[in-house]
């Protein structure tokens, strides 16, 4: 145990705090005797001393007084422990000289209008105080009033009563019949409505936001654990060694200091070049494992406690570090997007890089006329580059990795962590946050084509009134549904199915296409349902002879074309895609008359509509409609001969146009799945007792 551990609490503070008051075991300065001489500009305040020579003074003006801090001295003053001497100059009312504590001194030196100013200088065995009154002269506070003056505040002026102004009436037009009722075929004409503007918003309104996932990670700089609860009373020090203070630190909790002599090209800025820097501390009831961590880090000092001993040092040796080293195979990201992101925090990364080479190589034959011989060589080059963040100038961007090696295996997709444990540590961290899992969403796609010429006997376009979507079953009721079986108001999504489901079994819709994709986060799928047509041909002529040396058949895609890109599932439930459908169909043949003699050709009508980013929110669906086909077909029908007869063949032929008009209409629903560990699908192991048993004692 240490033997400081066993003195008395309060016998442990004052042995203390003899202890770190004096680095290096320097004796304390005794104070003998106390001078005033007078100067020109003031007073100097000599001090004899005996013994040690490590005393600093520290001075300080506050208001009109001058208050200076002698450290490592004692006051042995034969007519006491205690100097006092009023007005020894114009402008110095009174000097004070007492001790602070057991090894401090305080000299107080109160001005009449003004704060004196001092000067520290040292000769031989004295140590001089110059003290000037010139110094600037303190502002006095601003006096408090005893009362405040205050005035009354303008009277409201009295509203005198008058009369309400008189508006005249305007003057009745002379119309014959005012505001006439206007009948077109039987159909009154609704009278003109004044166009006004909308109202303005009562103010601007940001879009929603919704819930920011947010991971922290605590950045801790490298602690040295001194096992000790010991707590420093008071500790002021001034340009110490930080070697000394060190090495005083560790003893007192019962350690070794073990350091690394000589600076290196990474040392920072302010260091000695010897290695080692200096320190100011003015540490008040501070334990002594922090007072040791504080002074590593203000002079850039690495350490390492290894046992009972403390590897201090500008640049410690790898021997002298915690050095560990990790292997992280990840599992969504990849290792170079992963090893550049560490780099970007301050750590040296490097990767492999593996290019395919191609060389050749021609081999003279001995033989005359006989051509070389050439031979393609391939193989792969291994290089390896260095992925280093440099900021420019002076930036004082934080690198918390820095010290950090990185290297990234592309074949396994992994990394190696390699460097101090808490830096692995941090890094670790780091690539937790960012191997996370892309979402992944069901997207279920309904094709529907509705034939929009039974609008009139089956209600099956889509017509809005009133703000809703009105549902007009005509004459025919949807068979399979009970009539008033339902007396409320359907919503939007179940008159939208019902009107589906009715066109369906009227047999005025089809489902051209019924799918559910599952699709990654930022990935593409598509749905084609498609039919070669022969549209064109190519037809290369002789220019010489002029006869048709080939023919070529260019074929095309009829029928439905449908992408759908998931650009981004947030973790809000919504899911960001644009969806671009593409219609096709044949139409009637046509004969084209080319140089290969007549080619039947089919000319194709298409329809398409790009949706560009839509937000929709999970379990939503998104109807898509408004493609609408419109074509007609005429058809003949006429007695044979009689009908071919020039003017009067119209009275035996009769002529037939049918219209068709379609419309396509695409619902989305997303579901976003569930890719956790609480899902109930999806690959599990669940491994028997054995198994269990054996990974255990693997693990141990």
């Amino acid at each position: 145990m240490n033997p400081l551990m066993k003195l008395h609490p309060i016998l442990l503070s004052s042995a203390l705090m003899t202890l770190v008051a004096q680095p290096g075991l320097a004796s304390v300065t005794s104070i003998t005797n106390v001078r005033v001489n007078t100067t020109a500009t003031g007073i100097d305040l000599v001090f004899e001393t005996q013994g040690g020579d490590n005393s600093n003074i520290f001075t300080v003006n506050q208001g009109n007084t001058l208050q200076a801090d002698i450290t490592r001295a004692q006051l042995n003053l034969p007519d006491g422990n205690g100097f006092s001497q009023a007005n020894p100059a114009p402008g110095i009312s009174r000097i004070t000289v007492a001790p602070l504590d057991a090894n401090s001194v305080r000299v107080i030196v109160s001005g009449t209008d003004q704060s004196p100013i001092g000067e520290v200088a040292s000769n031989g065995r004295q140590m001089v105080l110059s003290i000037r009154n010139d110094g600037e002269v303190a502002q006095a506070p601003t006096p408090v009033p005893a009362e405040l003056v205050t005035v009354p505040a303008p009277a409201t002026p009295s509203t005198v009563a008058q009369a309400a102004p008189e508006v005249p009436t305007p003057a009745t037009p002379n119309v014959l019949v005012p505001n006439p009722e206007v009948t077109i075929d039987g159909t009154p004409v609704p009278r003109p409505q004044v166009q006004q503007a909308p109202p303005f918003l009562p103010r601007a309104v940001a879009p929603p936001v919704g819930d920011i996932a947010v991971a922290e990670t605590q950045v801790v700089s490298g602690f040295i654990n001194l096992g000790s609860n010991e707590r420093i009373p008071r500790l002021l020090l001034r340009d110490a060694s930080s070697r000394e203070v060190l090495s005083l630190l560790a003893r007192t909790a019962g350690l070794n200091v073990v350091f690394a002599t000589g600076s290196t090209d990474s040392q920072q800025d302010g260091a000695a070049s010897s290695g080692d820097p200096t320190v100011s501390l003015d540490i008040e009831n501070e334990s002594v494992q922090d007072v040791f961590n504080h002074v590593l880090r203000v002079t850039g000092l690495q350490a390492n406690r290894i046992g009972r001993s403390i590897y201090v040092g500008l640049d410690l040796p790898d021997d002298a570090r915690n050095i560990v080293s990790r292997t992280l195979r990840l599992n969504q990201t990849g290792s170079i997007e992963a090893a550049g992101f560490l780099a970007s925090l301050g750590a040296e990364a490097t990767q492999t890089i593996v290019r395919p080479q191609v060389e050749v190589i021609e081999v003279e034959s001995e033989e005359e006329g006989v051509p070389p011989i050439r031979r393609v060589i391939e193989f792969e080059t291994t290089t390896i580059e260095q992925l280093t963040f440099n900021p420019a100038g002076e930036s004082f961007v934080a690198q918390p990795l820095r010290g950090l090696q990185v290297i990234s295996d592309n074949r396994l997709n992994s990394l190696t962590l390699v460097g101090e444990a808490d830096l692995v540590t941090l890094a670790s961290e780091y690539i937790a946050n960012l191997d996370l899992r892309l979402r992944q969403v069901a997207i279920n796609v309904k094709v529907i084509d509705l034939n929009l010429n039974a609008t009139e006997n089956f209600g099956t376009s889509f017509t809005y009134l009133n703000n809703g979507l009105s549902i007009g079953f005509g004459g025919a009721f949807p068979g399979g549904l009970a009539i008033g079986a339902n007396t409320s108001a359907p919503s939007l999504s179940s008159r939208l199915i019902l009107q589906i489901e009715a066109a369906i079994r009227n047999q005025n819709a089809k489902i051209i296409t019924d799918p559910t994709l599952v699709i990654q986060e930022g990935q593409t799928s598509s749905i084609a349902l498609v039919e070669s047509v022969l549209t064109s041909l190519i037809t290369q002529v002789s220019p010489e002879t002029g006869a048709v040396t080939s023919v070529t058949p260019v074929f095309a895609d009829a029928g439905l074309i449908l992408q759908v890109q998931v650009q981004r599932i947030d973790d809000n439930g919504f899911v960001t895609f644009n969806i671009a459908p593409q219609i096709s169909s044949p139409q009637p043949p046509v004969v084209f008359a080319s140089a290969a003699g007549p080619q039947q050709l089919t000319p194709i009508s298409r329809r398409e509509v790009s949706s560009g980013s839509i937000r929709v929110r999970d379990g939503q669906t998104l109807v898509l409609a408004g493609i609408i086909a419109e074509s007609e077909t005429a058809s003949t029908t006429k007695i044979p001969i009689l009908g071919d007869l020039p003017i009067l063949g119209a009275l035996f032929r009769r002529i037939e146009t049918t219209g068709r008009r379609n419309e396509v209409v695409i619902l989305l629903t997303p579901q976003i799945l569930d890719d956790s560990d609480q899902s109930v699908w999806g690959y599990r192991y669940d491994p028997s007792e054995q198994v269990q048993e054996v990974l255990e004692n693997r693990g141990r």
